[in-house]
């Protein structure tokens, strides 16, 4: 049952562990270390603070061939002389889902599994009562459950605190629940200010207490017409308080606040960067540019099968939208990547060639009126729903341009909030789906016909125990009395959603 039987301090202190929980559950909670530092022989256990620790994802640890290497429950075994990760892969776990293999094959169909016992969502309603406005200025909202229990939401264009226009990105950590919560800046994180060019953070998660942050690059300087560039990956492994980016290869560079490799878009300084691009609407646009993490509840620990799943809008149609996955210990590794494939009946297929990529599920193209949406649409919000047992999307069309039309300098315009966007909500047993709506309107208004409502989120924590009560978070860019967007209410804003059941 020892990882490496040549490593004295190991064994020492993996039989005091035992010792100590004899009579209790084996799955005792092992430290994880504050620094991969501390794992001086590369093989994902470190010594701090007089006792042994697990080095968070950036390890290089293989995965398990079976859990029962694992005898301990730790979450870490002990196979062909060498200590090994129980996750994906691992033979009596669910791996939901084919391996990339030769970039064509299919798998079980594994994944969430419905436990819950709340029932089978089939309609919401919102609200009002519980309508919050929060704070100064700002946009998008994307938010993990951190290992700390504190939720970190991504924030756009703006200062949460004192209103001004002061960043095109930045991180917040909240304390508390959806009724009465704290805020605080994420110091550490880098300052992607208003004077430079256009970087906006999108994809956020935490997983084995490391965060990452996915920042997308605008085509020019500030916010500009679309598609995406490309993502810059950001991780940290002390809970924000320093950051590395990441290069394809999962070698960390540290990165100050005001470091000038926050502007570059220098190959080695990109994870995703204008690759396998598609044309339509009269311009050529890239995949995973503007992405989403699934939110496996806190720290990702609601994970079944030990991938980190991530959605993103295909650039040039925004309304397909695309799906990768990778295990969770090798986030920062693009060859260990797996792109979605196709369903071959509802098991998904993966490859590891990301110009087999399809589409995982196909969204609107257009209203029922024949208003279009825009590139700035369908970017989701994923989220693991204990109660119900199943995996929840929120997601909305942003309408394109002044037109509202398909044409190209409609698609792909800056000047998108012609129109309040659309809502809908889908679920599914499996963070890959299939996806079935259980709710959707061309033009969500929460409060007011001059609502005009974006990105829609969902809180991967503020979730009632039984499921049916989930905390919906959205922009809004209404407009003021002389006319001018992003005025009044272009906050946080939030209201209780709930699920309807049968």
């Amino acid at each position: 049952m020892f990882k490496r039987s040549t490593t004295l301090w190991r064994v020492a202190c993996v039989c005091v562990c035992l010792s100590a929980s004899l009579f209790a559950t084996s799955a005792y909670a092992q430290p994880v270390c504050g620094s991969a530092a501390s794992d001086v022989d590369g093989d994902g256990w470190g010594w701090e603070n007089g006792q042994s620790c697990k080095v968070a994802s950036n390890s290089k640890a293989g995965v398990c061939r079976s859990a029962a290497s694992d005898p301990d429950g730790d979450g870490w075994g002990w196979e062909n002389e060498q200590s090994c990760r129980v996750g994906s892969g691992s033979s009596n776990l669910n791996t939901g889902g084919g391996n990339a293999g030769d970039g064509n094959t299919g798998g079980n169909n594994g994944g969430g599994g419905n436990t819950g016992n709340g029932g089978t969502p089939v309609g919401a309603a919102f609200d009002l009562s519980t309508l919050r406005r929060v704070g100064g200025k700002g946009d998008n909202w994307c938010q993990t459950w951190a290992a700390d229990d504190s939720v970190i939401t991504a924030m756009s264009d703006g200062d949460w605190f004192d209103g001004s226009y002061r960043y095109h990105s930045r991180l917040y950590r909240l304390w508390g629940d959806q009724g009465s919560f704290s805020r605080q800046e994420v110091q550490g994180y880098p300052v992607f200010h208003t004077d430079d060019d256009g970087w906006y953070g999108y994809g956020m998660l935490s997983v084995d207490g490391t965060l990452y942050s996915m920042v997308s690059k605008t085509q020019f300087a500030a916010w500009s017409p679309g598609p995406f560039r490309g993502v810059k990956m950001l991780r940290s492994y002390d809970n924000g308080a320093s950051w590395n980016r990441v290069d394809r290869n999962n070698n960390d560079k540290f990165i100050g606040k005001w470091d000038n490799a926050v502007q570059s878009t220098a190959a080695q300084e990109m994870f995703f960067y204008q690759e396998a691009g598609r044309t339509a609407h009269g311009k050529e646009a890239y995949p995973f540019s503007f992405v989403s993490f699934v939110q496996n509840g806190k720290d990702h620990q609601a994970s079944r099968d030990g991938y980190v799943y991530i959605y993103s809008p295909e650039g040039s149609q925004s309304n397909q939208l695309m799906l990768a996955r990778v295990p969770s210990w090798d986030v920062g590794n693009r060859s260990a990547w797996q792109y979605f494939a196709g369903w071959n009946g509802d098991t998904p297929q993966w490859s590891g060639d990301i110009n087999r990529r399809q589409a995982n599920i196909y969204l609107p193209q257009k209203n029922a009126s024949g208003n279009h949406f825009g590139f700035y649409s369908w970017l989701p919000s994923v989220v693991w729903n204990e109660g119900l047992g199943v995996y929840v999307m929120a997601n909305g069309g942003t309408y394109g341009g002044h037109g509202m039309s398909s044409a190209s300098h409609d698609y792909y315009s800056k000047w998108m909030h012609t129109r309040s966007g659309s809502l809908g909500l889908w679920y599914s047993e499996n963070p890959y789906g299939p996806w079935k709506q259980f709710y959707y309107t061309d033009h969500w208004t929460p409060d007011n016909p001059g609502n005009l409502t974006y990105q829609p989120k969902l809180s991967p924590k503020w979730i009632s125990k039984d499921g049916r009560t989930m905390t919906i978070i959205w922009s809004d860019a209404m407009r003021n009395k002389d006319g001018y967007s992003h005025s009044v209410n272009y906050k946080w804003n939030q209201m209780q959603v709930n699920i309807q059941v049968r």
